[in-house]
């Protein structure tokens, strides 16, 4: 090997500790960077060179820049973000509809309803006294209240899901469109090299751990290392491009999420948008629900037995609380209900029904709170009317009729609370006494109501109280699960991110130290060729 051999091993000596000191500072400077993959400079022989004493190297060069990167368990902490993200959302969601039932920060209906039996109680100790008669209808407009108050909060609770499905949406198309910008960069700069684009590599998988907290999805990586992210049978990112998700509400309030023009809510089971369209359902169907069924069943039992008695005037057959309505869903193009009445509170379930058409000329009534039938199968005559258990329904040609598969919505408690209101309005129209020729003293329909308010409701199967705090439990119960839930999903998580860290987390210690190494090692060859200069120079004065 000539001389001028060595010179170019020291300069390689150089260049390469140069490389690994470049890769180090960068390890150092993104030691907080979320995503960040710690990289290391591999050294390699290159080819040697023959000389007469046999073959001698020449020096050292970067062969490549590893990622520290294990693919499996970063898989591992994507789907456990997913599953974080569901659980938080429905944490935090439950935590507020628990929040709406909480008896011990400040009074809720358990107060407000018991302050109202308290006040039929005094109407029933002094029943010919107008002040008390007065105080119960001031402690019904504050039941009322009540219960209207801690609907609205519930439907602002889903109101706000909604808001953060819609913000979730954005979100992942945009993080979407940044994933398969990202594709196209990582094929071009690895085309035709052996080298990995490890900083866009990590800046694309930082992309798909938020895409993670969003929504649950599959991925693999092509051979030329694009990724394609899959949600159920949708694709969101394909090569180069991104396919943009969109959430569409019903006119029944439910909300569709839809890839082009296809429903694929079905296929959302992890990450905050999976949470999100669960909990906003789960308090719909439940709590929501559950509190709408009491007060329509406080309305539908007070205005029956108050029905019965006297007012101070002679009066009978008067409602206490305004009557119930039924309110209706159309899921038709060619009929629509136009007509509906309860006509029998008495036999009222407060069940939620459907009528449902097998073809244009037959339907069937179903009791989809029960899923019982009512009425098997009957024959349709538009404009004739649908009766069963107390309700009274007219379905009519609306231009071309029912077809197969339509159905008709029917709920006597969806409205109970948005109607829930006095129908009297002087203290002398309640209805205290049982017969009219007992007036004013008798007391013995007071004493009928309050023994409808403490006993058991056939409709709840529980006194009004009781089936409150079953709900209370219920909403206890949503609550403590969900949070049970977060607290191990993130335990699992907290263990998961351990692990990356042991394998691409960045140790300061051991970066110090190969700062000291790669520079001495920089100097050694610095050394190497002034030597070599002198060696030359020596050479040149002979």
């Amino acid at each position: 090997m000539a001389i001028f051999g060595i010179f170019d091993i020291g300069r390689s000596a150089i260049l390469a500790s140069r490389t690994a000191l470049d890769v180090t500072a960068n390890n150092i400077a993104n030691v907080n960077t979320p995503g960040f993959s710690r990289k290391e400079a591999v050294f390699d022989i290159p080819t040697p060179e023959r000389t007469r004493g046999g073959f001698i190297g020449r020096g050292v060069t970067v062969s490549t820049v590893r990622r520290h990167y294990d693919k499996l368990l970063q898989e591992q902490v994507l789907v456990q973000e997913q599953n974080l993200a569901r659980a938080n959302i429905l944490g935090d969601v439950f935590r507020q509809v628990e929040e709406v039932f909480n008896e011990q920060q400040y009074p809720k209906f358990s107060d407000s309803f018991n302050a109202y039996i308290n006040a039929w109680q005094d109407v029933a100790d002094n029943p010919e006294s107008l002040p008390q008669r007065s105080v119960l209808l001031q402690r019904a407009k504050g039941l009322i209240s009540t219960a209207k108050e801690m609907e609205r909060s519930l439907k602002e609770t889903v109101k706000f899901a909604d808001i953060q499905i819609e913000d979730s949406i954005d979100k992942i198309n945009t993080i979407t469109r940044e994933i398969a910008t990202l594709n196209g960069m990582i094929t071009k700069v690895e085309a035709g090299s052996s080298y990995e684009a490890s900083d866009l590599r990590d800046k694309r998988d930082n992309l798909m751990r938020q895409l993670s907290g969003l929504i649950g999805f599959n991925s693999f990586e092509d051979d030329v290392g694009r990724v394609t992210i899959i949600v159920g049978n949708k694709t969101l990112v394909e090569t180069e491009n991104s396919f943009d998700l969109s959430a569409v509400k019903n006119f029944d309030g439910t909300i569709d999420i839809t890839a082009g023009n296809e429903r694929f809510n079905d296929y959302i089971t992890r990450g905050a948008l999976s949470g999100l369209l669960a909990s906003r359902q789960e308090v719909q169907e439940k709590p929501l629900k559950d509190l709408r069924r009491l007060i329509a069943s406080i309305v539908k039992e007070t205005n029956l037995q108050h029905r019965q008695g006297y007012d101070l005037e002679g009066t009978t057959g008067n409602d206490f609380f305004s009557p119930l309505q039924l309110f209706t869903l159309d899921y038709s193009g060619g009929a629509s209900v136009t007509s509906k009445s309860i006509t029998d509170p008495a036999q009222l379930t407060l069940d939620e029904y459907e009528i449902r058409f097998s073809d244009p000329s037959t339907y069937s009534v179903v009791d989809v709170t029960t899923n019982t039938t009512v009425i098997a199968s009957a024959a349709y005559t538009s404009g004739s009317p649908i009766s069963f258990d107390g309700i009274e329904v007219v379905v009519a040609d609306d231009g071309g009729g029912p077809q197969a598969g339509d159905r008709f919505f029917i709920s006597p408690i969806e409205r109970s609370i948005d109607n829930f209101g006095l129908n009297v309005s002087a203290a002398e129209e309640v209805a205290a006494s049982a017969s009219d020729s007992t007036l004013p003293g008798d007391n013995r329909n007071a004493l009928a109501l309050l023994d409808v308010y403490q006993g058991n409701v056939t409709d709840l199967g529980n006194s009004f109280n009781g089936y409150y705090s079953t709900i209370i439990a219920l909403t206890g119960t949503m609550s403590s699960t969900a949070q049970d839930s977060a607290d191990f999903e993130q335990s699992l998580l907290n263990e998961l991110n351990q692990r990356r860290e042991a394998v691409s987390g960045v140790n300061l210690d051991e970066e110090a130290a190969n700062l000291i190494r790669f520079q001495k090692a920089f100097e050694a060859g610095a050394k190497l060729i002034k030597i070599t200069d002198e060696m030359l120079e020596v050479i040149l004065n002979l």
